[in-house]
């Protein structure tokens, strides 16, 4: 989704009908985790494998952060789509949230201005 500035739109009322639109999106989400899908080549431990002479297995891990500390978690084969799609899902979340908070900020502004203006203020 691309930035949105809603400082220029007309009146609150507009602004607070765009907050509930995308609130509703935002209760439409599916299941979403957070973190970076990484392809990673490794050894499996089997001594007669390809990738004991050097060809490794390349698989699907989950990345994300605890205090700081990147964790993985492996994804099996047969998740793979699904992780990705949740994966997607959460970037898709996090987007509808900042574009709620962007508008929530100009719901305040507009409501300084309309309220200073009311006392005659400017």
């Amino acid at each position: 989704m691309m930035k949105k500035d809603y400082r220029f739109k007309a009146n609150i009322n507009w602004l607070k009908r765009k907050r509930e639109a995308l609130l509703k999106k935002l209760a439409a989400t599916g299941p979403f985790v957070d973190g970076s899908i990484v392809k990673v080549r490794r050894r499996c431990g089997n001594k007669n494998c390809r990738c004991a002479r050097g060809e490794k297995h390349e698989c699907l891990y989950l990345m994300y952060k605890v205090r700081g500390i990147t964790k993985g978690v492996y994804i099996p084969v047969d998740l793979e789509e699904e992780v990705k799609e949740w994966s997607r899902e959460h970037k898709r979340l996090k987007e509808i949230i900042r574009e709620i908070c962007r508008a929530q900020k100009s719901i305040i502004r507009k409501h300084v201005k309309e309220k200073r203006l009311k006392k005659g203020r400017k």
